[in-house]
């Protein structure tokens, strides 16, 4: 899979749950990070089943 450019802004999901989440892409570290999320959450790319581009204007 291909991966979104360093601080691209996205939703994902998960292989293991149905919900999107909204973050951003860590691409040094090779992460997700959720932008909304109280306190920091990241996720790695192999729990990743899809992402796409998100535009949050």
């Amino acid at each position: 899979m291909k991966w979104p450019e360093n601080g691209t802004l996205v939703r994902f999901r998960r292989h293991d749950e149905e919900e999107w989440r909204e973050g951003e892409f860590d691409e040094q570290n090779q992460m997700f990070v959720e932008i909304y999320a109280p306190e920091l959450i990241t996720h790695n790319t192999n729990d990743i089943a899809e992402w796409v581009q998100a535009d949050f204007d």
